[in-house]
């Protein structure tokens, strides 16, 4: 009936996710009508490109072919230059300091504002060093937008050996204090992301040497850290620093190399190991960090980062059909472990663009570090659960006796210690002790042996189960003794609970020894905070009264041995 709950609550979660990503996308991608690319009053003729340099430069941009064209998604040829201009009308802005800005905007030659130049990365063709999405804002020359009118701004752009359009997502004019606050919001969005991956990594890593695979969880803390070190490369503030971008752009590749192969052989590991392919898979997919960080030409790296994409797009796929399976046999913790990879799928491929053509150009960077932010939380969560279950599973082997399935000593002790400290608030009505002994018991095992002995043991271990009440605690407190904790008891009611448990465990062994075994002992004591300042007084006090009731009924019941025959015997 619990698993049902579960399983129910987990669907109504992936019910839940699967909504909140068809419905985000296409909010974080809306624009507002009058300003299709994110311009204010854009003309008709909207965004143009054209291929190719002219002769004289920017004074004979009027001779080249525009066409129009969609900066987010058209797609540029490789190794070539590419020319964009858009008329914008700045008249309502007039007065006002205004500046170009772009969340991601690549390998830009030169930038002009009504023939001024307004930016750029000043040679051509840009270098290598320069290869790298980041955040750029161009303050646009205040004479010029003082003039009402339309006015042209173009952009020179040289798409080196890499395909892609020029803009992560809609590029856009506004105040400088507006857009500087915008990219400082979207800066510290990025902040709190790796930050909440950092907590995430420090719990798993405080916590994982308390479940039973303490290398599963050490490697999804690996992934925490380097996904969050990935994400910190979308910082607006590394095109502040003195060094090429091109480091920035080499350490975001290290960082994914390691997020790919650290998520890939934790997920591995939740599914019970890895495969021949996936020996050869992660090492595959480790290989892009060396690369990224000996390869000279930053061009160079545009193969292996093609062929890591595929790579963990397969891989991806393999563990998505893996969970898939594992949670239809019914495996334990299978559905959680689904819904979290199925998270971080959606993350990987439209989110953060992970696989060629998967991307989602037009959610800006705010949306994309929202979105990725949500998604990572429910695979952490996923995962926090899984290690909360192992480690409960992994503490509750430690307080259960392996031979009767009861719980053992150290859970006795801890639970007469929590119910003498809620009685000393007041927080807790009174309870008993009840110490139970199988009379005759060592003869019969040294007879039958200790396979029998057993049987009798666990026979007797369910009688007491059955006969207790739901809030008692069963223990075996050592070889054929057992205790009850009881609860809501006084001096009259506690002696006929022990009556009815001496009747119930008598009966369930006289049915297994074959009428050998007949009865057991049983001492009780009820907790008193004056005397019982420790759970050994108590089990010191209750020892007591049973060794007495022990010898009262070894004084009154005959002994049973074996002879050696075969035959029973008894000794009067």
């Amino acid at each position: 009936m619990r698993e049902g709950r579960r399983a129910r609550r987990a669907g109504r979660a992936a019910c839940a996710l699967l909504l909140a990503l068809f419905v985000a996308p296409p909010i974080a991608a809306a624009e507002p009508s009058r300003a299709p690319a994110g311009l204010p009053l854009v003309l008709d003729t909207g965004w143009r490109a054209a291929d190719a340099d002219p002769p004289d430069g920017i004074a004979g941009i009027d001779r080249l072919d525009f066409r129009p064209a969609d900066p987010v998604s058209d797609q540029a040829r490789r190794g070539e230059v590419r020319w964009y201009r858009v008329l914008v009308d700045l008249s309502p802005f007039v007065g006002q300091p205004l500046a170009f800005a772009a969340d991601g905007l690549r390998d830009v030659d030169e930038a002009w504002f009504d023939g001024v130049p307004i930016g750029g990365l000043g040679g051509f063709p840009p270098r290598p060093e320069t290869a790298h999405f980041v955040a750029r804002l161009y303050p646009l020359p205040t004479d010029r937008v003082d003039e009402a009118g339309p006015r042209e701004l173009v952009l020179r752009v040289w798409h080196g050996r890499r395909d892609g359009s020029v803009f992560r997502s809609p590029p856009v004019i506004d105040r400088v204090d507006r857009l500087e606050r915008r990219r400082s919001l979207r800066d510290q969005g990025i902040v709190l992301f790796v930050v909440a991956a950092l907590v995430v990594a420090g719990l798993l890593v405080l916590f994982a040497f308390h479940a039973r695979s303490p290398a599963d969880y050490l490697l999804f803390a690996g992934f925490a850290v380097s996904l969050g070190l990935w994400v910190t490369t979308g910082h607006s503030r590394w095109g502040e620093l003195p060094f090429p971008l091109s480091t920035v752009f080499r350490a975001g590749l290290v960082a994914l190399s390691a997020t790919a192969v650290c998520y890939g052989a934790a997920m591995l590991r939740f599914l019970g190991g890895m495969r021949p392919v996936h020996r050869v898979l992660l090492p595959a997919l480790g290989l892009l960090a060396p690369l990224a960080a000996l390869l000279p030409d930053a061009e160079g790296l545009v193969l292996p980062v093609l062929f890591f994409r595929w790579a963990f797009g397969a891989l991806l796929l393999d563990l998505l059909v893996r969970f898939g399976i594992a949670a239809y046999r019914r495996r334990r913790l299978a559905r959680t472990d689904l819904l979290g990879h199925v998270a971080f799928v959606v993350a990987a491929i439209p989110v953060a663009g992970l696989l060629p053509g998967a991307e989602l150009p037009r959610i800006d960077l705010s949306g994309r570090v929202l979105l990725l932010g949500f998604l990572f939380l429910c695979l952490a969560s996923a995962v926090l659960l899984r290690m909360s279950e192992e480690i409960r599973r992994y503490r509750l082997a430690g307080l259960t006796d392996p031979g009767t399935r009861l719980w053992n000593r150290e859970a006795l002790y801890e639970e007469i210690a929590e119910r003498g400290e809620a009685v000393r608030r007041g927080r807790g009505a009174g309870f008993g002790l009840l110490l139970a002994d199988l009379d005759r018991f060592r003869e019969w095992n040294d007879a039958k042996g200790r396979v029998a002995g057993d049987r009798v043991l666990l026979c007797a271990a369910r009688a007491l189960i059955d006969a207790s009440r739901p809030n008692d605690l069963v223990a075996r407190y050592g070889g054929d003794e057992f205790a009850v904790v009881v609860g809501d008891v006084d001096r009259e009611t506690l002696p006929a609970l022990a009556s009815r448990l001496r009747s119930a465990i008598g009966d369930a062994i006289e049915k297994e020894s074959g009428g050998a075994l007949t009865s057991a002992s049983i001492g009780t004591v009820l907790f008193d905070p004056a005397r019982h300042r420790t759970p050994e007084d108590l089990l010191r006090e209750a020892d007591r009264a049973l060794w007495e009731a022990r010898e009262a009924s070894r004084a009154a019941t005959p002994a049973v041995r074996r002879t050696p025959s075969g035959k029973w015997a008894l000794r009067l």
